[in-house]
C-alpha cells in the first residue's frame, strides 16, 4: 500500500484531501496530512472579514472534519526538514513522517521578515488573525491607534480598502507605505489610481515612493524617520520556504520550488510541489495569488493519484504522463473595496460595479462551500452590498 504525504492544507492541496477516499480505492494508498493550523484561511474572501463583513468562520475551511470524512490521518505540527534518500519528512516536534509520494502546498513567505519582528505578516495567511484581534480591539474600546500597511500591492491594498470601510473604527488612522510611484504596481494603472483616491478618501495616508526599513516597538522604520504604529502589516510579495533549497532541490532565485507542468519536482519523481510555493515550468512569472493555487489543485489531485496507482503497480512515479497545468490566459482578479462596488481586473482591463461585487461573493461562496461541509454565513457580505455602505 502506498503511502501519500500531503503537507500543507493550503488551496491546492484540499481537492486532493477532498478525495483521499478515491484515492484509497483507487491505488490503495494511505494519506497523511501534516499542517501546522488547523485551518485554511481562504484568501479571496480574508480582506472582507477584515472588513466586518465576513465572520472568521465563514473565511476559514477547518481541516479536520475533512480528514475524519475521507479518512486522513492528521498530524498538526510544523514541517521543517525533507529527507529525500530517507523518504521522510521531520517536524518540529522532533517525528518524522514517512511517504512513498509527498506533496507540498506550504505558501509562501513575505521577503524581509527577519526585520519585522514587530509587525503582523502577510505570508503565510494565518498570522492575519493577530491584525483581526487589533482591529476588534480598536472597535470595542475607541481608542486612537495607528496601522501602517507596508506593501501598496494588490494584498497590502486590498486590506487598507476593507479595514477603512469596517464600520466602528473611527479611532484609527491607516497608512500605507509603497516604495513604487503608484499603489498596486503589478495591475493596470487606473486600479492604484481608483485605490489612492478611495484610500485618501476615507482618511487614510498613502505615502508613495517610500521604503520601510523595518520595525520595532515605536513604528516602521523608514529612511531617517520612524513611522508611529501601534499595529503594522508587512505585505512585501513572496519568497519561497527554506526547505526545499535545504532539501536539494532546484528552486529559482526567490526560492520557489520548480516543478515541471504536471507540478512535479524537476528533480524527483516522488515529490510535488503546488501553490504559491511552486515555480510551473513555462509559466514561471505567475503571480503569488490565490486564483493560481485554485485552478492547480484538480491538476495535483489527478496526477498525485496517476502517480500512486504508478507505485502501486512497481512502476517509476517519474516516468507517468501526467496532466499538464494550464493557468488562465489572463488571470482574472476580483478585488473587494470595503463599498458596494468591487474591481474586475483581467490583463490591461479594469472594471469597477455594483455587479462585480455581487460576482465575487457568489464565486467565494461557491469555492469554500464544497470543503465547508454545509456550515452557513450570517448574510452579511449581502447587507453590506446592498446598503450602499463606504
Amino acid at each position: 500500500m502506498p503511502t501519500l504525504l500531503v503537507v500543507g492544507g493550503g488551496h491546492a492541496s484540499l481537492p486532493l484531501l477532498a478525495h483521499a477516499h478515491a484515492l484509497a480505492d483507487d491505488a490503495g494508498a494511505a494519506v497523511t496530512l501534516v499542517s501546522d493550523q488547523p485551518e485554511l484561511w481562504y484568501s479571496g474572501m480574508t480582506p472582507e472579514w477584515l472588513g466586518g463583513v465576513y465572520t472568521r468562520a465563514d473565511v476559514t475551511v477547518p481541516l479536520g472534519p475533512i480528514c475524519e470524512r475521507q479518512g486522513v490521518r492528521f498530524v498538526q505540527a510544523r514541517a521543517v526538514a525533507l529527507d529525500r534518500d530517507a523518504r521522510e519528512v521531520a517536524l518540529d516536534d522532533g517525528r518524522r513522517v514517512g511517504y512513498d509520494l509527498v506533496a507540498f502546498d506550504i505558501g509562501a513567505l513575505n521577503p524581509g521578515r527577519d526585520d519585522a519582528d514587530h509587525a503582523v505578516r502577510t505570508k503565510p495567511l494565518w498570522r492575519i488573525a493577530e491584525l483581526g484581534r487589533f482591529l476588534d480591539k480598536t472597535a470595542a474600546d475607541g481608542d486612537a491607534r495607528c496601522l501602517v500597511v507596508v506593501g501598496g500591492g494588490a494584498a497590502g491594498t486590498e486590506t487598507a480598502l476593507n479595514v477603512t470601510a469596517r464600520p466602528g473604527l473611527g479611532g484609527l488612522s491607516v497608512t500605507v507605505v509603497e516604495p513604487g510611484d503608484r499603489l498596486c504596481p503589478e495591475l493596470p494603472a487606473r486600479v492604484g489610481d481608483w485605490a489612492a483616491e478611495t484610500l485618501r478618501q476615507r482618511g487614510a495616508t498613502v505615502r508613495l515612493g517610500t521604503r520601510a526599513q523595518g520595525t520595532d516597538p515605536e513604528g516602521v522604520r523608514l529612511d531617517g524617520e520612524t513611522l508611529p504604529a501601534d499595529a503594522v502589516l508587512w505585505a512585501t510579495g513572496s519568497v519561497g520556504p527554506p526547505l526545499f533549497v535545504e532539501a536539494g532541490l532546484t528552486v529559482t532565485d526567490r526560492g520557489f520550488a520548480r516543478v515541471d507542468r504536471g507540478l512535479r519536482s524537476v528533480d524527483d519523481g516522488r515529490v510535488f510541489v503546488a501553490g504559491d510555493s511552486a515555480s510551473v515550468a513555462g509559466h514561471e512569472d505567475l503571480a503569488r495569488i490565490g486564483v493560481h493555487a485554485v485552478k492547480q489543485g484538480p491538476v495535483l489531485r489527478e496526477n498525485v493519484d496517476q502517480a500512486l496507482r504508478a507505485l502501486a503497480a512497481g512502476q517509476d512515479p517519474a516516468a507517468v504522463p501526467l496532466r499538464p497545468f494550464r493557468p488562465y490566459p489572463v488571470s482574472p482578479l476580483l478585488v473587494s473595496t470595503g463599498g458596494p462596488s468591487a474591481w474586475w481586473v483581467a490583463g490591461p482591463v479594469a472594471v469597477r460595479a455594483h455587479a462585480v461585487l455581487r460576482l465575487k461573493h457568489a464565486v467565494d461562496r461557491r469555492w469554500i462551500d464544497r470543503y465547508r461541509d454545509g456550515a452557513s454565513y450570517d448574510g452579511r457580505w449581502d447587507a453590506r452590498a446592498a446598503s450602499g455602505h463606504r
